[in-house]
């Protein structure tokens, strides 16, 4: 393999792991399979045409030729609407920008979004190239994949952890590798050159990587359990207009699932009431339910700031209750409201769902919501227990959705819901069945990841692991729901907080998922299947056949809490977090997080580590005396040349003989000597017929040699020489 072929090889490599750090940006990996064609056929280009010894700036306008016809060629493959090729090219181009920008991450699946994070991975490789082959400046390759490395960091909510930053390290040390086998190669005999061609390469650098490489990636896989995501708040995706087409709207239970993991509690919404306890506060409702999980369907959204009566609601309360919301630094497409809104008073273009009576921001603007202040008022649709205990499943106008059991749901799964329901009478009762045994104690409340997705996660927490957060919870009952013949849907948004005077402040840690039943004449009714030790007690018009004593009204306070219990609405952030560590607060060493701290800077230390690493075992596999004749020559000469680069010093040009004497000059008797004598024999190893013998001594004339030009340096010059080596730096060929 020719030394180019290295490199290039490398930067492939480099840039195939990179790919993966645009991973939480998005739901969707598809870009992955493009982005690694891309990078598979310029690779193989650019190793042509570096070995056919092209220019510099004819293998650069080449790979971007090559790159613009595999990223028009990409966005053929996608549906288009019979516009112009180029047209269809520009407009996924600008429908993927759009889409970032209406976006939280991770984004949903998008093509132009696909097409735009392909384009850019093959178009980083042509920048790395450029840097490690083309400009001979391999340490530079760092920049392309360290600017990837900060997209998600710089992105509400993405992760940054310790394997983010191992796809990065390993990437560069995969150059610096490539470049030290290049430069630890045999040396050929050659008339007018010092660094010759490579034929061959010495074990010793790949013994080094492993040395590096190995225990940086089982460290990395030990620790990366224990690792937390950076969040860097106020800057990421959704500050577009996103104006121009059809709004984008984002999965509200990603950013669910999202906020409920971060680390970090933080106040987002604070909001006082005339309500007689705290409120539910609604961000989306997602009706359709199949093998991916709970989405949203196509809907036409209404202007204005007057709501339609709740769906279904025969009996529609008089009283109205007034709330004043604040939300802090939370960004969402939805407003969050309490159930059922009648009117509201935001600032900014809002429009509504009258079947769901969600609101939606206008101009797909996620940035809308933050520090806005507004105005609801809402009735509350919560029916009397013993009327609804009557009540029979309803058909809501989207029953073709609501209503729907997916012909490909597990038969497990099916079974398990007729079992919890079938001493039932009545909807109701299988509702109340169905509410009592999630909350019952067989199931435990955790924000750990789960394995699995789709139906694989829903078997694994209701058959195998019973664990799970709010998410899986709402979404086992409303499945089971449907199951029993009552129309479903999951709603997103928030608990209701805990009360401080006045004033309800909400957290973070708040986001909640919770199912909504759709029974005649009252409408969709909220259901509480997450355990109490999140949410309080159940609604008490859900209790209908429990005889769960944590479902008792007395037990715990409802679902809207007064004033006299505070610190019952506490609990969803304390279970997760006493999940999360062993022993009491307080009481045991940090384990994890030393662990974690102790690895990162173990691998940091290990790349910085590299280059030192690779030069020592450089040097020594030259003056080891294994190469014969005229490659230890070789050898030997280019060590003493690299250890001048290494110094600070420059090379000279011209013959043996003269660059001899120039080096000579710098040294003192005994190396001065050695310098003649090593240049005599790198003379007649190049221009005698023979070598005439003498190499036996070569080891111990280079490291006097070595010695001679190191001594007269500072030790701050001898450290920066040892840990950043320059020869390794070099362009090829100087």
């Amino acid at each position: 393999m020719q030394a180019t072929d290295r490199l290039t090889l490398a930067a492939v490599l480099s840039l195939f792991l990179a790919g993966f750090l645009l991973a939480p940006l998005t739901s969707d990996l598809s870009y992955l399979g493009p982005a690694w064609f891309s990078l598979s056929t310029l690779g193989v280009t650019t190793a042509l045409l570096r070995r056919a010894r092209l220019g510099s700036g004819v293998v650069l306008t080449t790979q971007l030729l090559i790159a613009a016809v595999l990223s028009v060629g990409l966005s053929l493959t996608m549906p288009g609407t019979g516009l112009p090729w180029h047209q269809h090219y520009v407009g996924l181009w600008q429908g993927g920008v759009a889409h970032m920008q209406a976006s939280g991450s991770p984004m949903d699946p998008n093509d132009g979004v696909t097409l735009i994070f392909a384009t850019i991975v093959a178009g980083l490789l042509i920048v790395t190239d450029l840097l490690a082959s083309g400009l001979g400046r391999p340490a530079w390759a760092l920049a392309p994949t360290a600017t990837l490395f900060l997209v998600p960091a710089l992105t509400v909510g993405a992760g940054t952890g310790v394997m983010s930053f191992l796809l990065v390290a390993l990437g560069y040390l995969g150059i610096l590798v490539a470049d030290g086998l290049n430069g630890s190669s045999r040396w050929t005999r050659g008339l007018s050159r010092d660094s010759a061609e490579s034929v061959g390469a010495s074990p010793v650098v790949w013994r080094a990587a492993a040395l590096i490489g190995v225990p940086a990636l089982v460290g990395t896989l030990v620790l990366s359990p224990f690792a937390p995501t950076l969040t860097l708040p106020g800057l990421g995706f959704g500050n577009g207009s996103g104006r121009g087409g059809p709004l984008q709207l984002t999965d509200p239970s990603l950013d669910l699932r999202r906020n409920l993991q971060q680390p970090r509690d933080q106040e987002v919404i604070t909001y006082s009431t005339d309500a007689p306890g705290g409120l539910y506060l609604r961000l989306a409702s997602l009706p359709q339910f199949d093998a991916k999980g709970w989405s949203n369907v196509e809907i036409r959204l209404t202007s204005g700031a007057q709501l339609p009566a709740a769906p279904g609601l025969t009996d529609v309360p008089d009283k109205e209750f007034t709330t004043r919301v604040s939300v802090r630094d939370f960004r969402s497409q939805y407003l969050p409201l309490p159930y059922a809104p009648r009117s509201f008073e935001a600032e900014g273009d809002w429009r509504y769902d009258p079947t769901s009576l969600t609101v939606v921001n206008g101009e797909s603007r996620a940035r809308a919501l933050s520090n806005l202040t507004y105005t609801v008022r809402s009735i509350n649709p919560a029916p009397d227990s013993d009327a609804l205990d009557g009540a029979v499943a309803g058909t809501p106008l989207d029953d073709s959705v609501t209503g729907v059991i997916p012909r490909d749901l597990p038969e497990n799964l099916i079974r398990l819901s007729e079992r919890v329901t079938k001493d039932a009478a009545t909807p109701a009762d299988k509702a109340a069945a169905i509410q009592a045994y999630l909350r019952g104690g067989r199931f435990q409340y955790s924000t750990e990841p789960l394995p699995g997705s789709g139906y694989r996660a829903l078997q694994n927490f209701l058959l195998e692991d019973r664990r799970g957060y709010c998410e899986q919870f709402a979404t086992a009952m409303a499945m089971m729901a449907r199951v029993a013949g009552i129309p479903s849907r999951v709603s997103v948004g928030f608990l209701p907080g805990k009360k401080d005077g006045d004033v309800w402040r909400v957290s973070i840690h708040d986001m909640h998922a919770w199912p909504e039943l759709y029974f005649s004449n009252y409408g969709w009714v909220r259901f509480e299947p997450t355990p109490a030790s999140v949410t309080g007690s159940a609604p008490p018009w859900t209790l209908q056949g429990s005889d769960d004593p944590e479902d008792s009204p007395t037990a715990a306070p409802t679902a809207a809490p007064s004033a006299s219990a505070p610190a019952d609405t506490a609990a969803p952030e304390e279970a997760p977090v006493e999940d999360l560590t062993t022993g009491e607060a307080g009481t045991t060493f940090p384990w994890a997080r030393t662990l974690l701290g102790s690895g990162v800077v173990l691998l940091v230390l290990l790349v910085l580590a590299a280059p030192a690493t690779i030069r020592v075992r450089r040097r020594t596999a030259r003056l080891s005396g294994d190469q014969l004749g005229e490659e230890q020559v070789e050898a030997a000469w280019a060590e003493i040349r690299d250890t001048v680069v290494d110094h600070g010093g420059t090379w000279p040009t011209g013959s043996p003989h003269a660059i001899g004497s120039q080096i000579a000059d710098r040294l003192d008797g005994q190396e001065s000597a050695a310098m003649g004598q090593v240049a005599t024999l790198v003379e007649r190893s190049r221009y005698a017929r023979s070598l005439g013998g003498g190499t036996d001594t070569l080891p111990t004339l280079t490291r006097d040699i070595r010695r001679g030009l190191v001594a007269p340096l500072s030790r701050r010059q001898r450290l920066l020489a040892t840990v950043l080596p320059r020869s390794l730096f070099r362009r090829p060929g100087r």
